[in-house]
């Protein structure tokens, strides 16, 4: 059978016409979908937010999660890795410097590219005050919020360990993950932030991970062909996780509870949380010295770079539209005046008159001059306590 040439035209005008029309509406449910065109800039961060990797975290059965790489100390009671890290010293009599919290508290002592020095924050402790007794326990994980700190201590109380002070440095997942996953979630605000994707990504061996990222690598530009990708990496995305999961882990009931107050439960979380690592430090005569960290997101907080609004800083970990508006909205609000810890370095507008760039990604993270900064304030406004240390 041969076409006319009327006909061609025809069939290659209808053609056209489905082809306009479907990727128009691949591209229209792409963007509800992720709340970003595939023409948009920010279409390469929502695809690095969607990478996969085996992760070392593990699910613990009493604070969360665990990402430990060293035991830290001795203990009759567990064998396990308790800490993120452990400075070095040849002192004789070590001053134990506890650290908890999120990602950020772990960057106090993590070397990274930018930063060489394995444990800044025990350098620039035993540079500050001449002596190389501190030694810093660093035990927070990334993703952490409170109760975790405060489970993860009395956790480590159990097993045999005494600090001789505590750091707490919290604040931004405290906010951000409660209502920005959490609750979208329908899971309690006082659960580990979306505790079902933790389950799921302990036990889960990575097999679509490969087909995954390499989806991920590139943009064809063609909306239809990227609706295709987004299928199978939606699809990797809940496999590893168990998407869906988080339905069965409350009644209906009880969240609509939780829900109708979820503000003020994610404030009480944060600050009684606080208040009972207070109280178990005040008991064992403990200095304990709550932090709030600094975020880029709250208004007024820091005059942004070029480098941080544009640069390649900007394109590193992405956050999350919701963690985005909770933290904008709310972050703000939380009130050191209801903690009772003995020490409360407020740090939120730690940055307010810096001009220099601080972060290094659009999440909360910080470049060295942004954690050395940190840093200097905590040693500053704790110096008391870390001299009272000293002289005992």
């Amino acid at each position: 059978m041969s076409w006319t040439r009327p006909e061609k035209i025809l069939i290659l005008i209808v053609s056209l016409l489905l082809f306009v029309v479907v990727n128009y509406a691949a591209h229209i449910l792409i963007k509800n979908i992720l709340n970003v065109s595939i023409y948009d800039s920010n279409y390469e961060i929502t695809q690095i937010e969607f990478i996969k990797k085996l992760s070392g975290k593990r699910v613990h059965p009493f604070y969360g999660l665990a990402d430990g790489t060293v035991p830290g100390f001795n203990s009759k009671v567990s064998a396990e890795n308790n800490f993120r890290s452990v400075s070095p010293t040849m002192s004789n009599k070590p001053i134990a410097v506890l650290v908890v919290g999120g990602s950020v508290a772990s960057h106090l002592s993590e070397a990274r590219e930018d930063i060489i020095e394995d444990h800044l924050f025990a350098d620039k402790l035993n540079k500050s005050f001449n002596t190389d007794r501190f030694v810093v326990y660093n035990a927070s994980f990334g993703g952490g919020k409170q109760p975790q700190q405060y489970f993860k201590i009395l956790y480590l109380d159990l097993l045999g360990f005494s600090p001789d002070i505590i750091i707490n440095y919290d604040g931004f997942n405290e906010v951000a993950l409660s209502i920005g996953e959490n609750f979208q979630n329908n899971l309690n605000a006082i659960y580990p932030r979306n505790f079902y994707e933790s389950l799921g990504a302990s036990v889960y061996d990575g097999a679509c991970f490969s087909t995954n990222n390499w989806l991920l690598s590139f943009n064809t530009y063609i909306p239809f062909i990227e609706l295709v990708k987004w299928v199978y990496v939606r699809n990797c995305h809940n496999e590893a996780v168990w998407s869906e999961v988080s339905i069965k882990m409350n009644n209906k009931m009880l969240t609509e509870i939780e829900q109708k107050d979820f503000i003020n439960r994610v404030k009480l979380v944060w600050s009684h949380s606080s208040n009972k690592t207070s109280d178990f430090a005040k008991v064992r005569k403990i200095p304990y010295i709550h932090v709030l960290q600094p975020n880029r997101h709250l208004a007024g907080s820091k005059p942004l770079t070029d480098e941080e609004v544009f640069g390649d800083s900007a394109k590193r970990k992405p956050i999350a539209p919701a963690l985005l508006a909770s933290t904008q909205e709310y972050y703000g609000t939380l009130n050191m005046d209801l903690l009772s810890a003995p020490y409360k370095i407020d740090q939120r507008y730690l940055f307010k008159e810096e001009q220099r760039t601080v972060y290094i990604d659009k999440c909360c993270h910080f470049n060295k001059l942004g954690m050395t900064t940190i840093i200097d304030d905590i040693i500053s406004k704790a110096e008391p306590a870390f001299k009272k240390l000293l002289s005992e």
